[in-house]
């Protein structure tokens, strides 16, 4: 897998690439926590 560094790039789209990835992390972490207590309590 390359990783390909642009120097062009503003820092804002950066900025928010990382957003989005934080964002979409900590979703899937609420997600998977949110299925994992349901399904504790469902099977109780």
């Amino acid at each position: 897998m390359k990783v390909i560094t642009e120097v062009n790039r503003p820092t804002t789209t950066r900025t928010r690439q990382l957003l989005w990835f934080v964002g979409l992390w900590a979703a899937g972490v609420g997600v998977t926590a949110l299925v994992s207590y349901g399904i504790r309590f469902w099977l109780r």
